[in-house]
């Protein structure tokens, strides 16, 4: 069945990015470093709110998706009292979140962005995440670059197949994701197919707006941010026109 809702089920999300952990140490590092409440935006099922909680980290995760947090209500009861009592959580719109200031940290983590529609959007976030910043605190954020190469995939072929097996059931289940690319709009138009041995197809679509490092620097001046850090890999790799990645630290 097809889901209008991405993130309806936290089952598929987290099978999906099961192996994907190149962000955690950099984010957990930050985090340790704090010396405060971490505002973690898109938190999701808790990829990366559970490593910094576990790291001794408060967090305050903030997600448009019921069904997410669900997922990570479900993760933190299975973690020591002295976690779950780090974490909290609530279903919020980024843009309508008010002060007072008081994080040092806020984060807008593992492609976020891309659910905003414009470069609007984006300054109405970064509007929300200054109302909570402490002053001299820093914002950390990662997206990706629009990349030419994945674009010019066939729309009708399967990429990244792959089998995963079903922890609750044992099932195997089959995977793949298909793409288009709408150049005016700047959509990337993804679809994860996933479907168990012998039941019936799961997807999930993604309409992720991509933006060019010139749209996202503008947006981050006209809101009144300095860029700290810009590198194209959490390791500090200095961004290049071929870049597919890029990590931030801002500044009011």
């Amino acid at each position: 069945m097809a889901d209008d809702d991405p993130y309806r089920s936290p089952f598929h999300y987290d099978l999906e990015y099961a192996d994907y952990d190149d962000d955690v140490p950099w984010y957990v590092d930050l985090a340790r470093r704090a010396g405060g409440p971490v505002l973690e935006l898109g938190c999701g099922t808790g990829r990366l709110t559970l490593p910094m909680a576990q790291a001794g980290a408060t967090v305050h995760g903030v997600d448009a998706s019921a069904d997410m947090l669900t997922g990570l209500e479900a993760k933190l009861r299975g973690q020591p009292d002295a976690v779950r009592w780090r974490v909290r959580h609530e279903r919020r719109d980024f843009r309508t979140i008010e002060g007072p200031a008081r994080y040092p940290l806020v984060l807008l983590p593992f492609n976020t962005i891309h659910h905003c529609r414009d470069t609007a959007d984006v300054k109405d976030v970064f509007g929300a995440i200054r109302r909570v910043l402490l002053p001299g605190g820093t914002f950390a954020m990662d997206c990706y670059l629009p990349w030419p190469e994945l674009y010019a995939r066939d729309p009708d072929q399967r990429y990244g197949e792959r089998t995963w097996i079903d922890s609750r059931s044992g099932v195997p289940i089959d995977s793949w994701e298909q793409s288009s690319w709408d150049p005016v709009a700047q959509i990337h138009h993804v679809t994860y197919v996933y479907v168990p041995r012998g039941g019936q197809p799961h997807e999930v679509h993604l309409n992720l707006r991509m933006f060019y490092p010139q749209e996202l620097r503008a947006a981050i001046a006209e809101a009144g941010w300095t860029i700290r850090h810009e590198a194209g890999d959490f390791r500090g790799k200095p961004l290049a026109p071929d870049a597919t990645k890029l990590v931030l630290l801002l500044s009011p």
